[in-house]
């Protein structure tokens, strides 16, 4: 990569305009610029790039957006990426972060990148020329912008979308694959199918049929489990017509933590059983593996989608029906210390410690990774003892499907300042779980070992020379107490000092301290004005800025009576007035977590619940259909309660 050139730094400046000092001055002042100029070289900004999987798409059609930052090794990682769109565009999910590195040779020279990339999910809602601001993230305490994205958004022309939509099944209608149809628009009929399988999968038959063509259907894998349980639900398209579905909406699943576990339901081909007595198609078309919050009776919701076919008409809304799981907590008896609500699943602890060898007062690195299947621990219990600083750790996870669970790992990286000297023990950590598959509790320990610290000796004071106190003793090792004294004068006369040199006593000082002085002048005025101009761009990014600027965008698109762009500014609003109040950036945390978040902020229970239900309204709203009835009474309604939630926030002080 190459280098950008540094400009003067006010060092280099000072020294210039700075008088021309003594010998013994100008030695020091070089010395102390040599020692700065690296730290002014491995200032190098991060390499940002940012791309759209398509610059053109047609209203409804997702596509994602992307940012990369990558810097050299040894330098700050970036993170926190940021993404805002206009309100013509809708993020669908994300961001979804993962780690870059990037080699390349130059002159000879190996230099490696490391960064991060992330990718949201978005679709537009009107066509027209629309401009994607950069993505922004963070790095070394500032925001860094990526480029801006031209995006061209056309009409729905009904050809087949590329494949981002899991929920539209390919090539549009149905018949565009080989199902056994009667005929353009026509039902399945029992004696054309002969040749098919009878009854493929008997577990999916019904004894009545709630719609005699098509219809959604839900099927979990239990109804009954403890908190943090995994439950699968699978949601089945029966259909009998060649039908088109198009604008799903998931079923909402508020009290729980959900994961996807269909990739791409364009590859599910669909299989025949019995319903009511005819024959049915039943094709899976989403499949989610879901985590109960807490305990008692949990309903997933309805998921709904509008299907097109020739016998029932156009955008015909269907729903599936809602899922009743009853939620228990794991047994109170033999329940093991340190248990959080919600550890279930089946998993392994590792842990590792670097360096092994430290002088008093410095840090190693602890590192421990859980491993396996399951609701993962969000925090684990370190051991506490005098002598040891455990800081906030740093979160790292891979998480994704594997046979119909949630399997991966997360990790906690840990740094641990010791205070002690000789050979300390970090102790173990343990983190207990519940094992639904053996309905029991088990604990993985993980011992940290020992770790070498070498005691820091204190700074001997240096004494006088041996020579010095050899002359200052007599035979007997007694002090002398006129070693001191001048000799005798041999003749009378004036007193004459002796001479001085030149520089000699305060001009010396002076002279000596000049350039230091100035160095530091000149340096405090430097870090005054970035400091002014910090704060000057502080106070037009802050929270509460931005919370008034969404909140004065909600209130001008309910003046106009839309709907969905009033909830986005909401949105915005209430999660910016949550970051300037707590300092949490809610948009990074689930609505289902976000109640617990506040909490251990110490937000009143009552206000983080209406902040989470003005944020899941404007969520709700973003899937309703654009012909809303009441669109600038739900508007107005809609800013009052942001409006209230807002100043409760505002007034908030935390205790």
């Amino acid at each position: 990569m190459t280098r950008p050139a540094l400009s003067p730094t006010p060092l280099a400046l000072a020294a210039l305009a700075a008088p021309r000092p003594a010998p013994l001055a100008t030695a020091l002042l070089l010395a102390l610029l040599a020692l700065l100029a690296p730290l002014a070289a491995r200032a190098q900004q991060p390499e940002l790039s940012s791309r759209a999987s398509s610059t053109e798409v047609e209203v409804g059609e997702p596509f994602t957006v992307e940012v990369k930052a990558l810097v050299e090794r040894g330098a700050g990682m970036p993170s926190d990426p940021e993404l805002r769109v206009p309100p013509d565009l809708d993020i669908v999910s994300g961001p979804s972060i993962g780690t870059q590195m990037k080699t390349q040779m130059s002159g000879g020279m190996v230099t490696t990148q490391l960064g991060i990339s992330a990718t949201w999910q978005i679709v537009a809602n009107k066509p027209g020329r629309t401009t994607i601001p950069g993505p922004t993230i963070s790095w070394n305490g500032k925001r860094m912008t990526a480029g801006p994205i031209l995006i061209k958004v056309v009409p729905a022309s009904g050809r087949p979308r590329r494949p981002n939509n899991p929920f539209l099944l390919p090539g549009g209608p149905l018949h565009g694959f080989p199902w056994p149809f009667s005929g353009p628009g026509g039902l399945l009929d029992d004696e054309e199918v002969e040749d098919e399988p009878e009854d493929q999968a008997p577990e999916l038959a019904m004894p009545s049929e709630p719609d005699p063509v098509v219809f959604l259907r839900a099927i979990p894998d239990k109804t009954s489990a403890v908190v943090g349980e995994q439950v699968t639900v699978s949601f089945y398209l029966y259909f009998r017509e060649n039908a088109e579905m198009s604008e799903p909406r998931a079923a909402p699943a508020a009290d729980f933590l959900r994961h996807a576990l269909l990739e791409d339901a364009r590859h599910e081909r669909p299989v025949y059983t019995r319903v009511g007595g005819h024959r049915y198609a039943a094709r899976l078309v989403d499949k989610l593996a879901l985590f109960p919050l807490k305990a008692g009776e949990l309903h997933t919701g309805s998921m709904q989608a509008r299907i097109t076919g020739r016998r029932i008409g156009a955008r015909v809304l269907r729903e599936s029906n809602d899922v009743v799981v009853q939620v228990t907590e794991p047994p109170v008896a033999g329940r093991p210390s340190g248990y959080n609500l919600g550890d279930v699943g089946q998993f392994t602890l590792k842990a590792t410690v670097q360096p092994r060898q430290i002088d008093q007062g410095g840090s190693v690195a602890v590192t421990v990774q859980v491993a396996g299947t399951g609701n993962f621990p969000q925090s684990l219990r370190v051991p506490e003892r005098t002598g040891l600083e455990w800081l906030d750790p740093e979160k790292r996870e891979s998480l994704e499907p594997r046979g119909g669970a949630i399997g991966g790992f997360r990790s906690f990286g840990y740094v641990v300042r010791i205070q002690e000297s000789g050979a300390v023990s970090l102790g173990k950590i343990e983190f207990p779980y519940w094992d639904p598959a053996q309905k029991r509790y088990v604990v993985e320990t993980a011992d940290l070992g020992v770790v070498q610290v070498a005691a820091v000796a204190p700074t001997a004071s240096s004494g006088p020379a041996s020579g010095a106190m050899d002359a200052t003793r007599d035979a007997a090792g007694r002090a002398e107490p006129f070693a001191g004294m001048p000799g005798l004068r041999a003749s009378l006369g004036a007193y004459s000092p002796p001479a001085t040199l030149p520089l000699d006593g305060a001009p010396f000082w002076l002279l000596l301290a000049a350039p230091p002085l100035l160095v530091t002048l000149f340096g405090a005025g430097d870090r005054l004005v970035r400091r002014a101009r910090e704060r000057r761009e502080a106070g037009a990014t802050s929270p509460a800025r931005l919370a008034a600027l969404a909140a004065q965008e909600a209130e001008e698109a309910a003046a106009q009576g839309d709907l969905k762009a009033t909830a986005a500014a909401v949105e915005r609003a209430v999660h910016r007035a949550i970051e300037s109040a707590t300092g949490l950036r809610s948009r990074g945390v689930l609505l289902a977590a976000l109640p617990g978040e506040l909490g251990q902020r110490g937000v009143p229970e009552a206000l983080a619940a209406r902040a989470c239900e003005t944020l899941a309204a404007c969520e709700a709203i973003r899937f309703e259909p654009a012909e809303q009835e009441g669109g600038a009474a739900a508007s107005a309604a809609l800013v009052e309660k942001s409006r209230a939630v807002m100043t409760e926030l505002a007034r908030w002080k935390p205790t």
